[in-house]
């Protein structure tokens, strides 16, 4: 931890008052390549004890927003702040408070497990045997600290990345698709891996396309595209609005003729095997008598605030019809401005 007074007295005052102190921040985060505006003057908060959920689709930002919160690149303007101490500016300091990796971490091939991190932990400052022990143990590689990491799997050598995150002790690590091209058991293990990392004190960023696995293993999250932040909060908050219900039956095709009689041609649309209807949730009662009434077998109804992350994230970010994102006039139809949900 920082030995920065203003950092330990910022925390104490947020302890007292019940709010927690702010790990990751950043101040109109903004990155030009050339005429390209890769992150678009980006405000977020992660607080201390957070799981935090970073998503957005492809091209929006989040790699060069990582690179950028770990020095590895320098903004147009705005800054990263974490534990108080800003980057670019207190750039050392600040990097005593983080550990993680961007894309896939990289190790020496011909080295054992134990002597990449004693080797690579050294970069940051003395490592102790014993801490190196000690996070073989939490990543579940104990019994393979002395083998080549050569002969590890992707999985593996993902969790071997998590621990040299871990090795001095961070704040905060950050962690970039750490679950990227691994089988649903090795996800898995990772996923619980993050669970365990989180209880121990230590706030993890994580990085993910992969939006069933922020919605179980995240608290907050936020969402950007094209390197605005779209909406920003708990991930249990972070739902479908408006009042579309999705609709499962027997015979989907006399479903949507029986739909469009009932609230118009233009409110009924398809969304992989379901049908999504533009009607509140008083109207279902008598969506489903309809139906039935017509000799189709209602599987499934969904109401918008029941459904998952995944459709929240397509309505936020989904392009249109021509393939290409929704212009700022369609976002805020759907009230996407930039918000907030606390």
């Amino acid at each position: 931890m920082s030995a920065d007074p203003s950092v330990s007295s910022t925390s104490t005052a947020a302890a007292s008052t019940g709010v927690r102190p702010v790990v990751l921040a950043t101040r109109g985060l903004t990155k030009e390549f050339g005429a390209l505006r890769a992150v678009d003057d980006l405000d977020m908060e992660v607080y201390k004890g957070d799981v935090f959920g970073f998503l957005g689709p492809n091209g929006a930002g989040k790699t060069t927003v990582i690179r950028l919160v770990l020095g590895l690149i320098f903004p147009t303007s705005g800054h990263a702040e974490i534990l108080g101490e800003r980057v670019p500016g207190d750039h050392r300091q600040a990097a005593r408070h983080v550990g993680g990796f961007v894309d896939d971490p990289t190790f020496y091939l011909g080295m054992s497990a134990r002597r990449n991190l004693r080797l690579l932990g050294s970069m940051s400052g003395p490592v102790a045997e014993e801490r190196i022990d000690e996070v073989l143990e939490i990543v579940g590689l104990s019994e393979r600290a002395d083998s080549k990491v050569k002969g590890f799997s992707h999985g593996m050598k993902q969790r071997l990345g998590i621990a040299q995150a871990l090795l001095h002790k961070p704040a905060l690590i950050v962690l970039d698709e750490p679950t990227s091209g691994l089988d649903p058991r090795g996800m898995k293990d990772v996923r619980e891996l993050v669970r365990d990392v989180s209880a121990t004190g230590t706030t993890v960023f994580l990085s993910s396309h992969l939006l069933h696995e922020v919605d179980q293993v995240c608290n907050r999250a936020v969402i950007i595209d094209r390197g605005k932040v779209v909406v920003e909060g708990p991930v249990s908050e972070l739902r479908p609005t408006g009042s579309a219900v999705k609709i499962l039956t027997g015979d989907q095709g006399k479903a949507a003729e029986t739909l469009r009689g009932l609230f118009g041609a233009g409110s009924v649309s398809i969304d992989e095997e379901f049908l999504v209807v533009n009607a509140d949730e008083e109207a279902v009662p008598e969506l489903v008598r309809r139906l039935v009434a017509d000799g189709v077998a209602v599987r499934a109804v969904v109401p918008a605030a029941e459904q998952g992350l995944e459709d929240f994230f397509l309505q936020l970010t989904e392009p249109d019809d021509g393939g290409t994102h929704a212009p700022a006039g369609k976002r805020r139809r759907f009230g996407l401005g930039r918000r907030r949900v606390s």
